[in-house]
C-alpha cells in the first residue's frame, strides 16, 4: 500500500449490491472504513475499525457475488454486500498482509 492513498472497493450492482446505495469499503494504513452511500452521493453511515483490531474476516458466496464481514474484538462489525470475488480476495489479502507486517515488526 501506499502511504497516504487509501485501497478503495466499491460494491455493483450487478454482483448484488444495492442499485442506488453502494457500499464502499476503503483500506489505509490504519482503520478499515466501511462508507454506506446515500442517494446523492452523500455518505449515509460510515463505520472505522482499526485493522489491529481485526478478528475475524468472512466472505460469503452468494448468487451473485461476494459479501464480507470483518469483526474487531471490541465487538464492532460490519457487513458489506455486492462485491466481486476478487475484490473480495484483495480485501482479505490487504487485512491479512497488515497483520503479517505487524508481526514481523514485532519480532525485530
Amino acid at each position: 500500500m501506499h502511504q497516504n492513498q487509501p485501497i478503495r472497493f466499491k460494491s455493483r450492482f450487478l454482483f448484488g449490491g444495492m442499485l442506488l446505495t453502494r457500499d464502499i469499503i476503503e483500506i489505509d494504513e490504519v482503520f478499515i472504513t466501511l462508507r454506506h452511500r446515500g442517494f446523492f452521493k452523500t455518505p449515509k453511515k460510515s463505520v472505522n475499525i482499526p485493522l489491529g483490531n481485526v478478528k475475524n474476516i468472512g466472505l460469503k458466496n452468494t448468487f451473485m457475488g461476494v459479501n464480507v464481514f470483518v469483526e474487531s474484538f471490541a465487538h464492532r462489525s460490519f457487513k458489506a454486500c455486492g462485491f466481486s470475488a476478487k475484490a473480495a480476495r484483495e480485501i482479505s489479502k490487504a487485512i491479512e498482509s497488515f497483520h503479517i507486517r505487524t508481526k514481523d515488526q514485532a519480532f525485530t
